[in-house]
C-alpha cells in the first residue's frame, strides 16, 4: 500500500520495489508507472484529468481522491490534502517524522470515510456489535470491502431470499405443465420424454448473483487476512449461487421493498465494489478496484449534508439550483449558473434567501494583499450568482476547509452595486468548514447582516 495526497508526485524509480519519500512524494516501479499513464490516458477521453505530467518520468496528481489497485499488486491510494505536516520534508528519515505521516495518514483517512459516506448517503457507523470496523485502521479498499462483509453477515443472520423460478426441461415424469406443442413435433424416438415447465424456489436470483461476484472479486484482491477469510466462509454459505455474467444487466432487476429490506444496507457496498457506484469508475480489461473522486465534490456533499441537518426547518435546500443562464444567444439561453447550495426562505418575511457555495481550497487569513488566496473567477461567479438568483439582496457564502492558516471568518465582503441597486445590501461571507466539528464557522455572523434575520 502506498498513500499519497491530492497534488502529489509519482515518479517512476526503475526498480521492482516503490519507495515513498512522503504523502507528497512516491516513486513507483515503471511498469506501476505504465499503467498509470494509461490510466491517465483513459481517463482524459472521458473527460477527466486525473495525472498532469511533472517531469520526463513524473506525473502529477490533480485534485482526485481514492485508491487505484494495479495489474502488478501495487495500491496507491490518494487522500486529501487537509493537514499540514509539522516535521519539514527534509527530517523524512526521522523516527519524528514516521510518526507523524502515520498521524496524518490515519486522520485523512477518517476523513475520506466521512465524506464518502455522506456522498453516498449512508449511515454512520455502528460503534457496537461486529468489533466496529472504522475503529480499525483500514485503507479505502479493504474499508470498503470490510463494510460490504459485514453487510453480507447481517444478511446471512436475516436470510437469504429465494424466488419461484420458471424452469423448462425435458422429464420422463410428468410434473407441473406439458409443452403440448413441442410434444406432438417430437420424434417418435423421444416419445417417452416429456416437455414440461415448472416452478423451483431458487436462490438464482439477481441480487445473490450479484452479491456473489463481489464476494468473487474480494476474494481475489484482498490482502487483509481478516477479510479475505470472512469472504471465503460466506461464499461458501452461497456456494448454490452463480456469479453474475453481466452485472449492469442484474443491477436494474434488484427488487426492493419490504419483502427486501434485508437488501437494502448491502446494496450500496455491492455497487461500489463491483464499480457500479462511483462519480468516476475506472473500467477496462484490469478489473481491479479503481475508485477516483474529485475532492471539491466530496467536500460539496459533505458540507450539503451538514446544512440539511442545520437548516431545512427553515429554508427549501436545492444542491446545484439551474434555472438561470447569464445570457441568451440565438433564442437559446447559454452559460448556465449552477450554485452548489440554495437556500428558499419558507418564511420571507423572517428569513432572505440565500445562496452558499463550496470550495476546496486552502485559504491564508494572514495574507490579505493576496486577497486570503481567492480567485478572482471565485468571486466573480459569485457576483453572477447574486445578480441572477439573489437580484442583489442577499447574502452569499463561500465556504472554505478550516485550517491552522484559515479558522475565523474573514471581515465581509461588499460588493459594489449600480445606482438601481441602492437600498439594497449584497454581501459576500468567506467562511471556514471544520471538517472534525461539522460546524460552519462564523455562521452566526450573517444573522446581523441588515437584510437576513434567523430566527434563534
Amino acid at each position: 500500500m502506498l498513500s499519497l495526497r491530492e497534488y502529489g508526485v509519482i515518479e517512476d524509480y526503475g526498480t521492482n520495489q516503490p519507495y515513498v519519500i512522503g504523502l507528497d512524494h512516491i516513486c513507483v516501479p515503471t511498469s506501476v508507472f505504465d499503467y498509470l499513464c494509461e490510466l491517465s490516458s483513459q481517463a482524459k477521453k472521458n473527460g477527466a484529468a486525473i495525472f498532469e505530467l511533472e517531469g520526463r518520468r513524473k506525473i502529477k496528481v490533480d485534485n482526485y481522491v481514492g485508491i487505484i489497485q494495479t495489474p502488478c499488486g501495487h495500491t496507491i491510494e490518494i487522500l486529501p490534502k487537509h493537514i499540514e505536516l509539522p516535521v519539514q520534508q527534509e527530517d523524512s528519515k526521522s523516527q519524528e517524522f514516521h510518526k507523524e505521516i502515520e498521524n496524518v495518514i490515519k486522520k485523512e483517512r477518517a476523513l475520506l470515510r466521512k465524506m464518502l459516506r455522506a456522498l453516498w448517503k449512508l449511515p454512520s457507523p455502528r460503534e457496537a456489535g461486529s468489533a466496529s470496523l472504522d475503529k480499525l485502521d483500514l485503507p479505502l479498499s479493504e474499508w470498503i470491502m470490510s463494510r460490504f462483509l459485514e453487510a453480507c453477515n447481517l444478511l446471512l443472520q436475516r436470510g437469504v431470499r429465494s424466488e419461484y423460478q420458471c424452469v423448462a426441461e425435458q422429464s420422463a415424469y410428468l410434473k407441473g405443465k406439458l409443452n403440448i406443442q413441442r410434444y406432438l413435433t417430437q420424434p417418435v424416438t423421444e416419445q417417452h420424454r416429456f416437455p414440461i415447465e415448472h416452478d423451483i424456489f431458487s436462490l438464482n436470483t439477481a441480487p445473490n448473483r450479484l452479491i456473489k461476484t463481489a464476494l468473487e472479486k474480494i476474494c481475489k484482491l484482498t490482502k487483509n487476512t481478516d477479510n479475505w477469510r470472512l469472504a471465503n466462509e460466506i461464499r461458501l454459505k452461497l456456494s448454490e449461487v452463480p456469479t453474475s455474467r453481466l452485472p449492469r444487466l442484474d443491477f436494474p432487476q434488484w427488487k426492493s421493498g419490504r419483502l427486501y429490506a434485508q437488501y437494502e444496507p448491502i446494496k450500496v457496498w455491492c455497487e461500489i465494489v463491483l464499480g457500479e457506484q462511483t462519480p468516476s469508475a475506472l473500467h477496462g480489461e484490469w478489473h481491479g478496484m479503481s475508485l477516483l473522486f474529485p475532492m471539491e465534490k466530496l467536500f460539496e456533499a459533505y458540507v450539503l449534508s451538514k446544512v440539511e441537518k442545520a437548516y431545512s426547518d427553515n429554508y427549501r435546500i436545492q444542491r446545484q439550483k439551474s434555472n438561470k443562464y447569464l445570457c441568451h444567444h440565438n433564442g437559446k439561453d447559454r452559460f448556465n449558473l449552477r450554485p452548489d447550495i440554495y437556500f428558499e426562505a419558507k418564511n420571507k418575511n423572517i428569513h432572505s434567501n440565500m445562496i452558499l457555495d463550496t470550495k476546496w481550497k486552502l485559504l491564508d487569513q494572514n495574507s490579505e494583499d493576496q486577497r486570503y488566496g481567492i480567485s478572482d473567477g471565485d468571486m466573480q461567479q459569485m457576483f453572477a450568482y447574486s445578480y441572477m438568483y439573489l437580484e442583489h439582496d442577499g447574502p452569499i457564502v463561500l465556504i472554505y476547509p478550516k485550517s491552522s492558516k484559515f479558522n475565523k471568518a474573514l471581515p465581509e465582503f461588499q460588493l459594489n452595486k449600480h445606482e438601481r441597486d441602492q437600498g439594497k445590501n449584497p454581501n459576500i461571507w468567506v467562511l471556514p468548514f471544520d471538517l472534525d466539528k461539522d460546524k460552519l464557522i462564523g455562521f452566526d455572523m450573517i444573522k446581523e447582516s441588515r437584510h437576513w434575520r434567523l430566527l434563534t
